[in-house]
């Protein structure tokens, strides 16, 4: 799958078990002149997860609002410990590690919420499909006892991929530790996808597009398509959020604002236009096929909130979620303490929604 956008590279401090490490980034620039300037980090340079942010960027929404934004991928399974080495403003990805994070004391915030489901999929090869009897339509129980045994490919603990093997071994009283093989994998999709062609995985958990290239390239099925068929639990999350330290919250809040405008134009005209969104998503995504990008897009164009706002239900189900995935790992439940209070700030899209 070739980019069209141009990547440069771009040095960020990354701190990680309290210490700051330099990290060389590749990175997406949209540049608008006499602005203010933002820098984002996400996991994987593309992915429908993401898609908000890109679309803003290549359909001129962020222009609108008013806001210069710096993409960039890391390549890494979490990242909101970069919040604390200044080189990031926001941080893409799942509530769990902002709640892991301000367990620890991280002084973050999420501020915005774009994806309305754990819309990383859970994939099989097609042989190992065939000899268990499952596939996406089967009984969730039955599908999740065939994971039993098997190498799956993840981003790493902490990351949204490994805590969905969890979860799913815990509504079929499993052990994901005993059950299953879970083998992190750094490197994104492509690392993903080279690691099951070499056998090192039969399966793994990860979004669209690596999903598709998967289907499409590698022999692969869904065992849940976790955007149209997730367990009944899943039907709703607050899945990608984006966060911020609360000093650049003080200190760039006018900016923030701005972001958040930004992605709430974009959300607004993946809800009314489309058309529009299909015909960026064809461009954005290129090297699919025609027929693997219409699954994905029936797969994945309907994933996004229509309004940014964090909600304090959704992260009541994100602490649940979390502590049943802790438990699996054997790892304390998350503090009392975490509230919806003092883990969002939805005044940031409120105010950015104003007049939309």
């Amino acid at each position: 799958m070739t980019d069209k956008t141009a990547f440069s590279r771009r040095s960020l401090l990354v701190a990680a078990s309290g210490a700051t490490a330099g990290a060389f980034l590749p990175k997406i620039v949209h540049a608008q002149a006499s602005m203010p300037e933002l820098t984002t980090l996400r996991s994987t340079s593309k992915s429908w997860l993401w898609a908000a942010e890109d679309y803003a960027s290549s359909a001129a929404f962020f222009t609108e609002a008013r806001v210069k934004v710096n993409s960039n991928a890391s390549n890494r399974g979490t990242n909101v410990a970069a919040l604390q080495g200044g080189g990031v403003d926001i941080v893409l990805g799942d509530p769990g590690e902002v709640l892991r994070a301000r367990a620890q004391n991280l002084q973050i915030r999420t501020f915005i919420a774009t994806v309305s489901r754990y819309a990383s999929h859970v994939m099989l090869k097609n042989d190992i499909l065939s000899k268990r009897g499952v596939d996406e339509k089967s009984p969730e129980a039955k599908k999740i006892e065939a994971l039993k045994g098997l190498k799956l490919g993840t981003t790493g603990p902490g990351a949204a991929p490994d805590a969905l093997f969890r979860y799913l071994a815990s509504l079929a009283g499993m052990d994901a530790n005993r059950d299953f093989q879970l083998v992190p994998i750094q490197g994104g999709g492509p690392a993903i996808l080279a690691a099951l062609q070499q056998g090192v995985i039969e399966g793994f958990c990860l979004s669209s597009p690596t999903a598709d290239m998967a289907v499409q390239r590698q022999n692969c099925g869904y065992l849940f398509q976790m955007a149209l068929n997730p367990p009944t639990q899943l039907k709703e999350v607050q899945y990608i959020v984006a966060s911020s330290g609360e000093a650049t919250i003080a200190s760039k809040r006018d900016a923030l604002e701005r972001y958040a405008r930004g992605i709430a134009l974009a959300l607004r005209s993946i809800k009314s236009e489309p058309q529009k969104f299909k015909a960026w998503a064809k461009d954005w995504f290129e090297g699919l096929e025609p027929e693997t990008f219409e699954l994905a897009f029936a797969n994945n164009g309907a994933i996004y909130f229509d309004d940014p706002t964090p909600k304090q239900a959704l992260l009541d189900g994100n602490i649940a979620f979390i502590n049943t995935v802790n438990k699996q790992m054997g790892a304390a439940p998350l503090q009392d303490t975490l509230t919806f209070a003092n883990v969002s700030d939805p005044s940031i899209a409120a105010a950015a929604m104003k007049g939309l």
